[in-house]
């Protein structure tokens, strides 16, 4: 019953989403667990504008150089050529290893480095080629951030997932209560479906759903506790591969591409403070929150 609820919940979510597009939501949005945020910004990649007019509304195609060390065997490049249109959606992709020293890689991430707390979600399909790793993410620094990171060289990749509050690791070690290795039996990640993470003070919880190969409904949750980000930050989607046999493998030998198809992200920020959200409110005459 948990699990049906949990599902309706994130349909309604799903469905409420793509009608306040078009709406004026000054008394926030209202979310299936009963918070209200205050700001929105709601990237759908398949409107008739094209993926990369989304993308230039409120993201930052990344171009930076990323020098690796340890195991790794290539740096990362980040090139404003693998964030495309694609399938009539966004496409981020990880380009096939040319051997020569970098990967190419793609990243987008929003204009706005002031998001604390908040509700994200995202309609994807991740890369198959294995060798990359595809990121879905808040983050400011190493010791703040929040992710959904798909491995695509684990032979369950469609069904496996990972979900950290960081550091992920203490002396070394994975650390169970920060960092959750997660895998969805009847999950397939390869079609579109619906990752989630709610950022609140003392809690990330993440969460998935979709459909099975049967067209049976799937839904997933994970609660971390530990390391919950306090700090306002960025917010992040990437496909890349430094070829570290400990984590990405590869490099890729074919381009590995993630597709997708929104990303809604409703929060608060340090911009707008409550007192200025309350008047805001006021002046529009308290109508109800927008339902996401």
């Amino acid at each position: 019953m948990a699990s049906f609820i949990l599902l309706k919940a994130l349909i309604l979510c799903t469905v409420s989403a793509t009608q306040v597009l078009g709406q004026s939501c000054p008394c926030g949005y209202k979310d299936s667990s009963g918070h209200v945020w205050r700001e929105a910004i709601v990237s759908t990649f398949t409107q008739a504008a094209g993926a990369l007019a989304a993308v230039n509304a409120d993201w930052i195609i990344a171009t930076d150089f990323e020098g690796q060390g340890g195991t790794s065997t290539a740096d990362i490049q980040y090139v404003t050529a693998n964030v495309f249109q694609h399938q009539d959606a966004l496409g981020l992709k990880a380009s096939a290893y040319d051997n020569s020293g970098s990967v190419k890689c793609a990243e987008i991430f929003t204009k706005r480095s002031d998001i604390l707390y908040g509700s994200f979600r995202m309609q994807a399909q991740v890369p198959s080629v294995p060798g990359v790793v595809f990121g879905f993410f808040t983050y400011i620094s190493d010791t703040q951030e929040q992710d959904i990171e798909f491995l695509s060289s684990d032979s369950d990749y469609y069904q496996h997932l990972y979900y950290t509050n960081q550091p992920g690791t203490v002396n070394g070690d994975v650390d169970p209560q920060a960092a959750k290795n997660v895998e969805i039996p009847g999950a397939d990640f390869t079609t579109f479906g619906v990752h989630r993470f709610d950022w609140l003070p003392a809690a990330t919880t993440y969460s998935y759903a979709g459909t099975s190969d049967s067209g049976a409904s799937i839904t997933s949750s994970t609660t971390i506790t530990k390391n919950v980000p306090t700090t306002p930050s960025e917010f992040i989607l990437n496909v890349w591969s430094n070829g570290d046999p400990q984590f990405s493998k590869g490099p890729p030998v074919a381009d590995a591409i993630a597709t997708v198809q929104y990303v809604h992200l409703y929060f608060n920020s340090t911009t707008l403070s409550a007192s200025s959200f309350s008047t805001q409110c006021n002046a529009a005459g308290n109508i109800a929150p927008c339902s996401v």
